[in-house]
């Protein structure tokens, strides 16, 4: 099954075992597994759960250190095979039903703690149902911002350009520094380069104001000439 598994969710279940481990249980239950994904957003290689988790207004390492579980009595110190708990088992099947939900290529971090919080809802006396209580997490608004975090990836990143309007602003606004004997571009400047020649929005806007752009750019110089 854990072909079906991207990178980083694998990462998570090898978090099982260490937390399983650290705690001397040798069995990994669905307890163990919610450690894990809690502290893979810590270490920052479950991000868009991590996104997610901060929209709810949970944080990971605080979300962690209030999850107690009664420590074991196992001998973890060698290494094997650490057996995944029935409740568990259902968990990460569960899981691969959330990433075909999701359109997800390779089950995520997310779609596992989807399919904790499910857990959770079902068996709400374990211990994974307990922890997920207490962190105030629910199937539903998790899946809520998940949604939210995967439409803001959607959208493309689109990198904006200085139209030729914009850059003749700039480079009047440069010219305005220099003539100041300014060593640097202030924001004065900057509105200078906007008023040097009149145009479809900025001239507009300030007449529509009641302001004339002529007199507001006699009164920057003024200003930025007692600041010399």
């Amino acid at each position: 099954m854990f072909e079906k598994f991207s990178d980083q969710a694998r990462r998570v279940i090898v978090l099982t075992q260490e937390e399983a481990r650290e705690r001397g249980h040798d069995y990994i239950g669905a307890e163990h597994m919610l450690l894990a994904v809690l502290r893979a957003c810590e270490i920052g290689s479950a991000a868009t759960t991590a996104r997610a988790l901060t929209e709810l207004g949970i944080d990971p390492p605080t979300a962690k250190a209030q999850i107690a579980l009664t420590p074991g009595t196992a001998d973890n110190s060698v290494s094997g095979h650490i057996p995944f708990t029935e409740q568990a088992r259902k968990a990460l099947e569960n899981s691969l039903r959330e990433a075909r939900a999701l359109n997800h290529a390779h089950i995520e971090p997310s779609d596992l703690l989807l399919a904790l919080t499910s857990t959770a809802d079902d068996d709400p006396e374990t211990p994974i149902g307990t922890a997920v209580t207490a962190l105030g997490l629910t199937y539903e608004r998790l899946r809520r911002a998940l949604r939210v975090g995967a439409t803001y990836q959607a959208v493309p990143s689109v990198t904006p350009h200085f139209t030729t309007a914009a850059q003749q602003a700039l480079a009047r606004a440069t010219v305005e520094a220099r003539q100041s004997t300014e060593s640097g571009v202030d924001t004065g400047h900057l509105l200078l380069g906007l008023l040097a020649r009149e145009d479809g929005i900025v001239y507009p806007a300030l007449r529509a104001l009641g302001i004339d752009p002529q007199q507001l750019a006699t009164e920057i110089r003024h200003r930025l000439a007692r600041e010399e």
